[in-house]
């Protein structure tokens, strides 16, 4: 028996607002499971929300597609000069399958030659994925009560083996 992950090659891109259909397809698309993660609760109202995001340009969303379709997205929402918070979703067929892994070093490139320094991630204490993620690109993990936030430093992280 093999533990192996089959192996995806996602395309990469940086998303425009005219992407923002394929964002909210993919949000309703989720479980109820991964809205919750996703969001920290239970969520519905995913067209104001993504407007909301593309609307300021200072974010930078990210796209994960297999075979032109959309599977992963990652926001990095701006919060000051150097630093951004990111979130995550990849749809439930696509999860466990290092997607989520990749993009987000696609991201962590993309960010680090833009300049940033800092990308903080909150999460709930039972999402593992990301956790799992945090600890794979060297975050540093504090958790309080019910929300965990993961501070990564944008220079001390190597990704090019996530890349390849």
């Amino acid at each position: 028996m093999s533990i192996a992950k089959p192996l995806i090659k996602p395309e990469f891109k940086i998303l425009r607002p005219d992407n923002e259909k394929e964002v909210i397809d993919l949000y309703n698309s989720l479980s109820s499971e991964s809205i919750y993660y996703r969001f920290r609760g239970f969520f519905k109202d995913f067209e104001k929300y993504v407007r909301s995001v593309f609307s300021d340009s200072r974010n930078i969303v990210y796209g994960a597609y297999v075979d032109g379709k959309l599977v992963g997205v990652l926001e990095a929402v701006y919060l000051s000069d150097g630093c951004y918070e990111m979130a995550i979703a990849v749809r439930d067929n696509y999860q466990g399958k290092g997607i989520g892994t990749r993009l987000v070093a696609y991201a962590i490139n993309d960010l680090r030659s833009r300049g940033a320094k800092t990308l903080i991630a909150n999460t709930t204490p039972d999402n593992y994925r990301i956790l799992a993620i945090s600890r794979k690109f060297h975050g540093v993990i504090k958790c309080m009560y019910d929300e965990c936030t993961t501070i990564f430093n944008l220079q001390a992280i190597n990704v090019d083996q996530f890349l390849n």
